[in-house]
């Protein structure tokens, strides 16, 4: 895994779990859905019949897989399964699929019949094609452009990132709400510069990765963010024939946005 792939990551993790937890949301003994079409011996798989808008199962969105920030184990009091009678299931009696919000067993007789869980309402993505799909509220961070250079004798670097969060909200008060949460986590703060040296904290198929391992990237800083800003963006900048004042003309995705430039520094010794 390369070197922007691993702060792309480090910075994704912070966002989600240092920023984005105060728009954490929990549903309650929401019914198990058993899917027969996707199940298979030894494998039963229910899922969450949610009716929340958005889905916590759209794109960038998903349950919660640690219980606060900083942790580096799966989550224990997150994600809580009941059976028919309404007794816990032990959480070592299945596994969760975070990210499509579903419960796999072994036995049906362990009958999963609702779950309580956290999930994400604010989604956080990298891909603008998803932007439509996940529904807002939702965030598209990027890394845009890098700068190396000396900043002593000898082989050590400098490294500057530069990043956007692009902001998209349900109305006006949501966004200007979601631009100062995230502008006030990202100035002056930094975090760590994980190496991910077993992968992310999320595997392939949408369960824990049980190989995580927490680790730093040796003879490296961590990851600061420095030049903040924060701006919202105007029905009139997006098309000069549309009044500011009238934002009826514009998509739902479109109507309340706003971006946050900002820089990722950090120092790489030789």
């Amino acid at each position: 895994m390369k070197q922007l792939r691993k702060e792309d990551l480090s910075v994704h993790h912070y966002i989600r779990y240092a920023i984005l937890t105060e728009y954490a949301e929990t549903e309650y003994t929401v019914t198990l859905e058993y899917l027969p079409d996707i199940s298979t011996a030894g494998s039963y798989v229910y899922q969450a019949a949610s009716s929340m808008d958005p889905l916590p199962s759209t794109r960038g969105r998903g349950w919660a897989y640690i219980d606060a920030y900083g942790d580096t184990a799966e989550q224990q009091n997150s994600v809580i399964v009941y059976n028919g009678l309404g007794s816990v299931i032990s959480g070592t009696n299945y596994m969760v699929d975070y990210i499509d919000g579903r419960i796999i067993v072994a036995s049906q007789a362990l009958d999963p019949a609702s779950a309580t869980y956290q999930y994400f309402y604010v989604a956080l993505v990298n891909d603008w094609d998803v932007l439509q799909d996940s529904g807002v509220p939702v965030v598209a961070l990027n890394i845009e452009s890098t700068t190396k250079e000396g900043f002593q004798l000898g082989g050590g670097r400098y490294v500057t990132r530069r990043g956007r969060l692009n902001i998209f909200a349900t109305n006006q008060a949501e966004r200007d709400d979601l631009g100062e949460l995230l502008y006030d986590g990202l100035r002056e703060k930094c975090c760590p510069n994980q190496n991910w040296t077993k992968g992310s904290m999320i595997d392939w198929d949408g369960t824990f990765n049980q190989d995580y391992v927490y680790e730093l990237i040796q003879y490296q800083s961590p990851l600061h963010f420095i030049n903040v800003n924060y701006r919202k963006i105007s029905p009139g900048l997006f098309d000069l024939r549309i009044p500011s004042f009238d934002v009826t003309m514009l998509s739902d995705l479109n109507r309340y946005r706003a971006i946050i430039n900002f820089d990722i520094v950090h120092w790489e010794e030789a």
